[in-house]
């Protein structure tokens, strides 16, 4: 369920106040490459990692809905510390979806409400690229008398410094086409420091190393074929899709209200008043609050329809998942490269924000679904539907 008004309002002005004081770091953790350690530790000192956790495990039980408005503030302050800690809230707000072996999930949840864990799925790897488009990992898990031996490499290992669970697929050997989702304590994994990247550069995502790492047979969530997931099957994918989605659209968000500034600020001498009062510039500023508009309101109708639905319903909602992504990836690229026509020049500056943003919001096309991917899903949906229209109305002899 929702959090209560009078919280999530409380919430939101907290996020506010977090995103502010991220943003004073931002430029020097995106100069350097380096995780925000101190963001994250004000978030876990804050209960932050609680956010999805039920209430009767001592969390907030925020809703997806919540989860969206929150990551949407706080991407508007720092955007690696507001997508590394999306990862965290997404893995957390997925798992009830799933039906993980004994208790793994309440003693995971007793962990990250005790002491702030910090836990993220890691599925991507070198080979096989991002699991959304199906396949078998290279990453193998042989079963033992006490467990298992897990062995292999994961990439885009988003919020590894501070990790310290990460959930694992692995071929299972012998199983034909199986792959299991391990809960592996960090102290199995070993860190590559890989990550430099163009974008979004502190979210420390890393490789993370397997050696034969052992599990316990509890370690084991459950079971799922290598085949690509269905067009409609959302229920594990919206909190993934939707959570970093509004994360691109904090950062697009800051890029415009810092090109607001700068255009009231802005007064060249030829022209002897502010660049906003040019119709050019409102064009262009009006133009991003709109793209944003539209895709935030669809993004967090999508988030709240999904809070309220039951299973059979969400199934549904797939293709409203996959349209809010393409929305808001098309939107927020969209709105900074808007504000870059309002700086001109000057928006190539390191030392202004709007260079890190752009840079930063590009990003958002890399994670599934890529838009020829969701494009190509939502065509084949369309076909579908006027192949069912085409068939009932020729029962009916219409």
């Amino acid at each position: 369920m929702p959090l209560p008004v009078a919280e999530l309002t409380r919430r939101l002005r907290e996020a506010a106040d977090l995103a502010a004081d991220f943003a004073m770091r931002a430029p020097a953790h995106d100069r350097d490459g380096s995780f925000p350690v101190e963001n994250l530790q004000i978030l876990r000192a804050a209960g932050w990692a609680g956010l999805p956790v039920p209430q009767r495990w001592g969390g907030w039980g925020a809703g997806l809905a919540d989860a969206v408005r929150l990551l949407r503030t706080l991407g508007g302050g720092c955007g690696s510390t507001a997508l590394s800690y999306a990862m965290h809230v997404q893995t957390l707000g997925t798992a009830p979806a799933r039906q993980w072996s004994g208790d793994a999930w309440p003693r995971l949840c007793a962990d990250v409400v005790a002491r702030g864990a910090w836990v993220n799925s890691c599925a991507s790897e070198p080979e096989l690229g991002s699991p959304s488009r199906g396949g078998l990992p290279r990453t193998v898990a042989r079963p033992v008398a006490e467990g298992w031996l897990i062995s292999g490499r994961k990439n885009f290992a988003s919020l590894a410094p501070a990790l310290d669970w990460a959930i694992v697929p692995a071929a299972l050997a012998g199983e034909d086409g199986a792959i299991g989702r391990f809960l592996v304590p960090m102290a199995r994994l070993r860190i590559e420091e890989t990550w430099d990247a163009m974008g979004m550069r502190g979210t420390g995502s890393h490789d993370l190393v397997l050696d034969d790492a052992a599990v316990g047979q509890e370690a084991l969530l459950y079971r799922e074929s290598a085949a690509a997931p269905g067009a409609r099957q959302p229920v594990a994918g919206a909190w993934f899709t939707l959570c970093f989605s509004a994360v691109y659209l904090g950062v697009a968000d800051a890029a415009l209200a810092g090109s607001a500034r700068y255009a009231l600020d802005r007064v060249p001498t030829a022209l002897g008043k502010p660049i906003g009062s040019l119709e050019a510039v409102q064009r262009r500023l009006g133009a991003a609050d709109l793209g944003l508009r539209v895709a935030g309101a669809f993004l967090e109708r999508v988030a709240g329809a999904w809070d309220l639905a039951d299973e059979a319903a969400r199934l549904d909602l797939g293709a409203d998942v996959v349209a809010a992504k393409l929305q808001v990836a098309e939107a927020a690229v969209s709105a900074v490269d808007h504000c870059l026509h309002v700086l001109g020049g000057p928006s190539m500056r390191r030392d202004l924000p709007l260079e890190r943003r752009f840079r930063d919001v590009r990003a958002v096309f890399f994670h599934p679904p890529t838009q020829d991917q969701g494009l190509a899903l939502l065509g084949r949906l369309t076909l579908a539907a006027a192949e069912r229209d085409a068939a009932g109305a020729a029962e009916t002899g219409g």
